[in-house]
């Protein structure tokens, strides 16, 4: 049962490096966080495209770091990579990425993170032109467009991109001009990371790499160079490399905050900032907000020890290792029944009883979304002998869901919606509760916090048109 809110999606594009497949591969394993329900690569070589994927994570998918069958399967210098978690369309392997279509005597792959919000409209508009779906994932949109349009020149291209609407950020291959021309873009609103690297290799001609998020340069050791712009689509192929600006970033952008928050990996540069650094400074700004008296300072984890570190820095009160998460329980495992979902929580998580007995306890997570394994650690705390157990998160309440990308539950299966603070702490039998304000969060991007999105704190939703 999944219990956090899940992003949708990761991608990497690579040009002009050898073994460009095995590059994506590892670019991939960086970004795994993003997506485990499936994993793809596609690869350019004489005008043509070579794809392999499948579902599960990406050693499952390419064992070895390569396809099974051996890296000629995917030959060529340039390469897109895609890990997916789906939040429109099922998990199949019809819906893995990257997508393949031809049109113009030519092939296109596509690799997209995040949601089109004008998907059911333009679906609808396709449709009655005649265009049949393969997929139920509104990144499909994206290539029926381009072949409705017979968009090829990075110009045309570039004209269909300011039709969609938020919310993406996307990588395209296509096989000619030779070796390849890979795309990447982002939305004029800005909702999800994308970034541009190099890897300068001596005696040979610079490598550039596009990626979701800066680890996935780190991974196969490319410098980082820029964020690619919000309304701008970015062109490498045989000419170089080249920017159109196919829509005006938007004032005020529209960043997902939760990329900080949860989404990112800690050692990533995302929106110009470290997501580690940024979630100790959440956790000390809700020490402040949410002080409370206690022994130990215990992060459920993974997601809630950065903010723990600040909140336990704050307060001034040791940080303890009081759960132990287990890392080889797959994030498939869906189990129905309250009594099933607590043996899953338990199957994730154990309890350090030395640690915890007889003290005062503060669990710090970065947020609550359902409650299921709050609600399961708190009474195992307590039968392993915890005097009390009180919770601070670290972002407001989440009490809508997302449309941009983020698969919240509905809204009735969030905690948080229609239920007060104290109504929260009661259902999850806490001795106290605590969440860091909006205004405390925004705060600490100083004068950048209105290019922030807060729609699932505060319900606000403006309306975004292409």
């Amino acid at each position: 049962m999944h219990t956090k809110p899940r992003d949708a999606c990761g991608i990497v594009g690579i040009y002009n490096l050898e073994d460009a497949a095995r590059h994506a591969v590892l670019g991939l394993h960086a970004l795994q966080h993003r997506g485990q329900e499936s994993a793809g690569v596609v690869t350019a070589l004489d005008g043509k495209l070579h794809c392999h994927k499948g579902m599960g994570l990406v050693a499952n998918v390419f064992p070895g770091g390569s396809p099974a069958e051996g890296a000629d399967r995917l030959p060529g210098t340039t390469a897109i990579g895609h890990v997916r978690y789906s939040t429109a369309g099922g998990s199949n392997l019809v819906n893995a990425q990257p997508l393949i279509a031809g049109y113009m005597d030519s092939e296109v792959a596509l690799g997209h993170n995040g949601n089109l919000c004008q998907s059911q409209t333009l679906r609808a508009q396709l449709a009655s032109h005649g265009a049949l779906f393969q997929t139920s994932t509104d990144s499909e949109l994206v290539l029926h467009l381009l072949a409705q349009h017979q968009a090829k020149t990075p110009e045309e291209i570039a004209r269909v991109l300011a039709l969609l609407g938020p919310a993406f950020s996307l990588v395209m291959l296509y096989p000619l001009p030779l070796p390849g021309r890979l795309i990447a873009a982002r939305d004029p609103w800005g909702f999800r990371p994308l970034v541009l690297g190099e890897l300068k290799r001596p005696g040979k001609s610079v490598a550039m790499v596009v990626a979701s998020e800066t680890c996935a340069l780190d991974q196969i050791e490319a410098e980082y160079v820029r964020e690619i712009e919000p309304g701008e689509m970015v062109i490498i192929d045989h000419a170089g490399l080249r920017s159109i600006r196919f829509a005006q970033a938007q004032t005020p952008l529209w960043r997902c905050l939760l990329e900080h928050i949860y989404f990112a990996r800690p050692d990533s540069l995302v929106f110009g900032e470290t997501p580690h650094l940024v979630r100790e400074r959440c956790g000390e700004a809700l020490a402040k907000e949410q002080p409370v008296a206690a022994d130990i300072v215990v992060p459920i984890p993974d997601s809630g020890f950065s903010a723990a570190m600040g909140y336990a820095r704050a307060i001034n009160i040791p940080l303890e290792r009081g759960l132990i998460r287990n890392h080889y329980v797959g994030r498939s495992f869906i189990a129905p029944g309250q009594h099933a979902r607590a043996m899953a929580v338990r199957m994730k998580h154990n309890i350090v009883r030395e640690v915890v007995e007889g003290k005062r306890i503060v669990l710090v997570d970065d947020s609550l979304i359902r409650g299921t394994t709050t609600a399961t650690l708190a009474q195992s705390l307590r039968k392993a002998g915890a005097k009390e157990v009180h919770l601070r998160i670290a972002c407001p309440p989440t009490r809508h869901p997302c449309a941009y990308g983020v698969d919240f539950p509905d809204r009735d299966e969030l905690i948080a919606h229609n239920r007060s603070v104290d109504e929260i702490r009661h259902l999850l039998e806490l001795d106290s509760l605590g969440y860091l304000s909006e205004q405390g969060l925004l705060r600490l991007f100083g004068q950048n916090a209105a290019d922030f999105c807060t729609a699932c704190w505060s319900g606000c939703n403006p309306k975004l048109e292409p």
